[in-house]
């Protein structure tokens, strides 16, 4: 990615913002931004934004995916790349991925049993993995 994607990095630091606030309140873990994952063999990937619920986790390159990885998609980015970073963090362990397109102002939630796109007044959430977290959609786009 190319440095000064403004848009790519308004809505990275936006859902950092947003979700560390959450995370830190409730206690669930910890919420990092652009920390490399080591999550097999040579494959190590840095998500835009992540959660770990296990901060004991967090040595040097934490081995396995986080619980929760999100990438920001940026025009620069191939729909080969990403369904490639989405596969990488379910085989390390991921539970949920999190893919934000700016351009189009939408997120999609990849979890084990499937995907859901978000748009517009819908809500962000994940009841199971971060309970309590809700944000609209477009609240990500707002400044862009």
């Amino acid at each position: 990615m190319s440095p000064g994607m403004y848009p790519h990095n308004y809505v990275r630091d936006l859902l950092l913002r947003l979700l560390a606030a959450f995370v830190e309140e409730k206690r669930l873990g910890i919420v990092l931004s652009e920390q490399p994952f080591h999550l097999f063999g040579a494959t190590v990937r840095y998500p835009d934004v992540a959660f770990v619920r296990d901060r004991t986790r967090l040595v040097k390159i934490p081995e396995g995916a986080p619980d929760l990885a999100t990438e920001v998609v940026s025009p620069t980015n191939s729909a080969r790349e990403m369904s490639r970073r989405i596969s990488d963090f379910f085989a390390a362990g991921s539970s949920r991925v999190w893919v934000v397109y700016p351009e189009e102002r939408e997120v999609y939630i990849h979890g084990m049993s499937g995907v859901v796109c978000r748009k517009g007044d819908e809500k962000l959430e994940d009841p199971e993995l971060l309970p309590g977290f809700s944000v609209k959609v477009s609240t990500l786009f707002e400044q862009i």
